[in-house]
């Protein structure tokens, strides 16, 4: 959970399986992995838009497609698929007499290991746990003393060789 000091915006914790960046990095490469540019812009209008809480936005349909570059009626699709891959989740409310969204941005964004079945199928693994047999990413493990670790169920991982990347990569299937 990330936590912000709302008097010196200081970050009070970091996401784990890495350090801390506004832009959720791995959300940003699966979507260019599935050369869904207009998602992309999208994603990263919404994270301009973060309150103290680093969790929340409010953008207008129009504040999105004037900094994002897409058409309004392409923001709908864009969200879309933001939502089905599990980066964002939307919570419509009434303001007065208009309908307006908020946009929380979801630890799945960040964090490779809580992606769902949609989003891991276009990540590069470049490791597997030897305990539950997932294949994973960067992003799915950390380097300690006893060695790599997965954040899932803490068994010990083992690092993929280039050519090895390559044999494995049709073996392991994602396990959730």
């Amino acid at each position: 959970m990330l936590t912000i000091n709302k008097t010196t915006g200081e970050i009070n914790s970091i996401q784990p399986g890495g350090l801390y960046a506004p832009l959720p990095i791995p959300a940003y490469q699966v979507l260019a992995r599935m050369k869904d540019h207009q998602a992309q812009r999208v994603l990263m209008s919404i994270v301009s838009h973060l309150g103290f809480n680093g969790k929340a936005s409010y953008p207008s349909y129009t504040t999105i497609a004037k900094e994002a570059g897409v058409g309004r009626n392409a923001i709908r699709g864009a969200l879309d698929v933001l939502v089905e891959y599990g980066f964002i989740k939307i919570f419509a409310y009434r303001e007065g007499k208009k309908d307006r969204n908020m946009y929380f941005i979801q630890d799945a964004a960040y964090n490779t290991g809580l992606m769902n079945k949609f989003a891991i199928n276009h990540r590069t693994f470049n490791a597997s746990c030897r305990q539950c047999g997932a294949g994973m990413d960067r992003g799915g493990y950390g380097l300690g003393p006893a060695g790599a670790t997965h954040f899932g169920c803490g068994g010990s991982v083992k690092i993929w060789k280039k050519e090895e990347k390559f044999q494995q990569v049709s073996v392991v299937s994602y396990k959730k």
